[in-house]
């Protein structure tokens, strides 16, 4: 898989920037991990003498990852605890981390009990001014605030899918307004989709597309954190600059439909709710019914129809990025560069 954005450790920035009064619980409340915390499956990031951590960030040992997300001992509780990361950290670039992990023999899930006892933070104001009351399936006492520091490596709110809890519509509309590009629809069915959790980040940062060359027929389809090899019926041109490609091969494997009317010569391609209508041997096409001139005719090579790759993509709301090495990559996404989210 094609890496095009650097992830970091990815529960880590469940919260970006938590500040410390928030996560802080009273150890002399019941914890309904502790059986964990004696048993070696979770591990305080800041330990107190009795392995409890201040401020209720726990890695959760490997193999124990979704047996812990979705345990019973979570749905049994008053406490708001959730967990987040990933269940697949292979694809992480950083070595230092990878290698930290390992030697620790942590895994890239953890678990975070938002549950707090404290009422004022160093900079003199109630905590509930930020995180809101604490209370499982009582989402309207929850603060904003809290729920734009996540980001959308959660997997599980009290051992549920967090998109089945009443957490669901704050959650979304807080990462929206964090990045408006989660609801394009080749993120957003990662994000919405419980059988994404604990995958979502890598899908998001290993977003689909495809990977074409000048002067080749190769393509790449990059789908679902999975990647196919194939041939185009005739390789990619350069025509004087501009990116040509084949009629059928790339726009399909992007999620569009392409229909082609022999006896009009017009070629009508849709997706995303965007409908693009060209013509052989015009350099005119029609973009959502407004007539829009492109660099370059459509036109007939060795028998098959070629379209201009970053005109045709673009107005389709795909993302193109022509990298060093040669290789156009064309996302099913519009945006090349997701921030950190």
């Amino acid at each position: 898989m094609r890496k095009t954005v650097s992830m970091v450790i990815a529960f880590l920035l469940i919260f970006l920037s938590i500040p410390a009064f928030a996560l802080a619980s009273s150890q002399s409340d019941e914890l309904p991990y502790q059986e964990w915390i004696d048993k070696g499956w979770i591990k305080a990031i800041s330990p107190d003498e009795n392995g409890h951590d201040k401020l209720g960030w726990y890695s959760i040992m490997p193999g124990k990852e979704k047996e812990i997300a979705y345990s019973d001992e979570l749905k049994n509780t008053d406490r708001l605890i959730v967990i987040g990361g990933s269940f697949d950290y292979s694809n992480m670039p950083f070595e230092e981390y990878i290698k930290y992990y390992n030697t620790e023999g942590l895994s890239n899930v953890g678990l975070i009990d938002l549950t707090t006892k404290i009422e004022e933070n160093g900079q003199g104001y109630l905590a509930n001014d930020f995180i809101g009351t604490v209370r499982y399936n009582h989402p309207d006492t929850f603060k904003m605030k809290l729920w734009k520091q996540f980001t959308v490596s959660t997997i599980t709110i009290n051992g549920v899918d967090w998109q089945k809890t009443p957490y669901k519509d704050v959650i979304l509309q807080a990462l929206y307004s964090r990045w408006e590009g989660l609801k394009d629809p080749a993120y957003n069915r990662y994000l919405i989709d419980p059988k994404w959790n604990g995958y979502t980040e890598e899908c998001i940062y290993n977003w689909d597309g495809v990977d074409v060359w000048i002067g080749k027929n190769d393509i790449t389809v990059r789908y679902e954190l999975k990647e196919n090899k194939g041939k185009l019926p005739i390789e990619v041109i350069s025509d004087n600059g501009v990116s040509m490609i084949p009629l059928r091969g790339v726009m399909e494997e992007l999620g569009a439909t392409v229909d082609y009317d022999s006896k009009t010569q017009e070629i009508t391609i849709k997706d995303k709710g965007k409908t693009v209508v060209l013509k052989i041997g015009s350099d005119n096409a029609v973009v959502d019914g407004n007539t829009v001139k492109m660099p370059r005719k459509v036109y007939i090579k060795n028998g098959y129809t070629m379209l201009p790759l970053r005109f045709v993509a673009e107005n389709l709301d795909h993302a193109v990025q022509y990298l060093d090495d040669g290789t156009i990559m064309i996302w099913r996404a519009k945006y090349t560069t997701p921030p950190s989210i």
